[in-house]
């Protein structure tokens, strides 16, 4: 059943957002934390996310690489659906207005 404009996100486009495990991971982190979390700390935890999860382990180059494909691939889509909002401030993602509709979907989500 497709969804009339001012309905929401189309169920095919949260589904799309939702296939992506770091995106996943990503809005599993901002529900959890419940606060603007800044890029960096969202590239380090993602990238922790290996055999033993710390966030000690995870090298510059590591976080890096994340943070780039955050920046290039995840954040515009979360961005254009109204899913995140993006503080430039302090470069930092907080759910916004569209996450209601993907939040019951990431229950299981650390």
């Amino acid at each position: 059943m497709a969804v009339e404009h001012g309905e929401g996100l189309p169920g095919h486009v949260v589904d799309d957002l939702l296939a992506s495990p770091r995106r996943r991971r990503l809005l599993g982190i901002l529900r959890r934390e419940d606060r603007p979390v800044c890029l960096t700390e969202l590239a380090t935890e993602l990238a922790a996310a290996g055999p033993d999860g710390s966030t000690e382990a995870v090298s510059a180059a590591e976080r890096r690489a994340v943070e780039a494909r955050l920046r290039e691939e995840d954040v515009p889509k979360l961005l254009a659906t109204d899913v995140v909002a993006y503080d430039s401030t302090l470069d930092a993602l907080s759910l916004s207005g569209s996450a209601a509709q993907v939040e019951p979907r990431l229950a299981d989500e650390p």
